[in-house]
């Protein structure tokens, strides 16, 4: 029997194995990302989790490595970090704030007051650090990363009140950062996405601080059980779970009635009125159950005259600006990157 080299039996089988990885880019809803399709086949399983020791509470929660692996990635160099902690409503709140290595000019760098993702529940300004790290970078910007309070043992409002607590402080304390008190920003992902868009309304209802900007990745704009097509295509098998979904729910907003979640605080797609907030940014991806109601948020901001940029990667899942090892993560980080610098500058000298 013929014998075949060693590197033409590894060659047949990474060929073998390409074609075949390569069939689960195909999906009923359209093509995949490769590196998205393999991390959901071969890098995703779930975990029983209790997200606080003192409460009885606990659900499936699915994990893909992928995150593991990019977070192992080296991070971005900033100039300074530190951590703080500054004062809130009858709490103290943790932030972590970073200082880019440059800046696009001469003046001072813009402010961007940074919400994590993780349904209210789980995620923190340590998990979510290499993304902040390369925010600052990039966007050369400083980046006040917000420690918000989680549920279940603090469900609504005390996110809000910490990120808008946190916003505050940002705005009286910027030009002692070095930043732009002229160049104020509110960003975040997922759950963090939804209290960017909620402190911005926040802020314009009560007056200030003023905003130059909004940023919103996948943002969770509806928090009702309003139905959507890519919530029923997407919620189970791309990252994320019905069950996972209603253990944050559950946690964030409690017994709240339907009618209670329509709150624009709760679910900002459903404020009675979007004029008056500050220009924004909002990323969704394809294979997102959140994609549907993000992108109803920025055609509303767009219907009523705030100026948006809207971009749509079709093919990515939810959380991908956590994921280093995926183009779509660094497209959008340049594309923030232009739209924070785009914003106009402060006049002072």
């Amino acid at each position: 029997m013929k014998k075949y080299p060693k590197t033409t039996v590894l060659a047949l089988l990474l060929l073998v194995f390409a074609g075949w990885s390569y069939s689960w880019t195909s999906t009923p809803y359209g093509h995949l990302d490769y590196r998205a399709a393999v991390s959901l086949h071969m890098l995703s399983f779930e975990h029983e989790y209790q997200p606080d020791p003192d409460i009885d509470f606990r659900f499936k929660l699915p994990v893909n490595l992928v995150y593991t692996f990019s977070a192992m990635l080296p991070k971005n160099a900033v100039a300074k970090v530190e951590d703080r902690t500054i004062p809130g409503k009858g709490v103290d709140v943790p932030v972590r704030i970073y200082w880019p290595q440059t800046t696009a000019s001469d003046a001072a760098p813009p402010v961007i007051v940074y919400f994590h993702g993780g349904g209210f529940v789980v995620g923190s300004v340590e998990i979510f650090d290499p993304l902040t790290r390369e925010l600052a970078d990039v966007a050369q910007s400083i980046v006040v990363s917000v420690d918000y309070r989680l549920a279940p043992r603090h469900p609504f409002p005390a996110a809000v009140d910490d990120s808008y607590a946190a916003l505050q402080w940002a705005a009286a304390n910027a030009a002692a950062l070095g930043g732009d008190p002229d160049r104020l920003l509110v960003a975040g992902d997922s759950a963090g996405g939804n209290l960017s868009a909620v402190i911005a309304q926040m802020a314009r209802d009560k007056g200030g601080p003023a905003l130059a900007g909004q940023i919103m990745y996948y943002p969770a704009t509806d928090l009702t059980n309003a139905s959507y097509d890519s919530m029923q295509h997407f919620i189970d098998g791309y990252g994320l779970s019905t069950e996972a979904k209603h253990a944050f729910n559950q946690s964030y907003i409690g017994d709240v009635p339907e009618s209670g979640r329509r709150n624009p605080y709760l679910s900002p797609l459903l404020a009675d009125s979007l004029a008056g907030l500050p220009p924004a940014l909002v990323i969704t991806a394809g294979f997102d159950p959140l994609r549907d109601a993000g992108l109803a948020y920025a055609k509303r901001l767009k219907d009523e005259g705030i100026p948006t940029e809207s971009i749509l990667y079709p093919q990515t899942i939810h959380g991908f600006m956590s994921i280093r090892l995926f183009s779509e993560q660094a497209q959008a980080m340049a594309a923030t990157a232009a739209f924070v610098q785009g914003l106009g500058k402060s006049d002072r000298p």
